[in-house]
């Protein structure tokens, strides 16, 4: 069984510096639009007590925790990494976003 890997999606203050400060992806509904176009929504049922909000796509789950209304990054757990990583360049490309390995520190995008 292939190993499930974890990413952050952030944003960068200035996209072309990796050592830029982050800022917030969007409010929860800037984000849902921004991912809807790759497939990427929620199951349609309410937040967890948690407060978090999970969006399913293809190979891949995304998980937010909106604070006061906005995103400041969103967990990516790839369960399939030949359907993800098409989808996640992508949404990056698109947004203008970048992906953070959480093992190694690597950005992406």
């Amino acid at each position: 069984m292939a190993t499930r890997r974890q990413l952050v999606l952030i944003r960068l203050e200035d996209p072309e510096d990796r050592a830029s400060p982050t800022v917030p992806l969007g409010t929860e509904a800037e984000f849902c639009e921004a991912v809807a176009p790759f497939n990427i929504a929620t199951d349609g049922g309410p937040a967890v007590l948690s407060g978090s909000t999970f969006f399913y796509g293809p190979g891949l789950v995304i998980e937010i925790v909106p604070i006061d209304g906005r995103v400041t990054q969103a967990l990516v757990t790839c369960q399939d990494q030949d359907f993800a990583w098409p989808v996640l360049y992508g949404v990056c490309k698109a947004n203008r976003w970048k992906l953070q390995d959480m093992e190694s520190g690597r950005m992406f995008g």
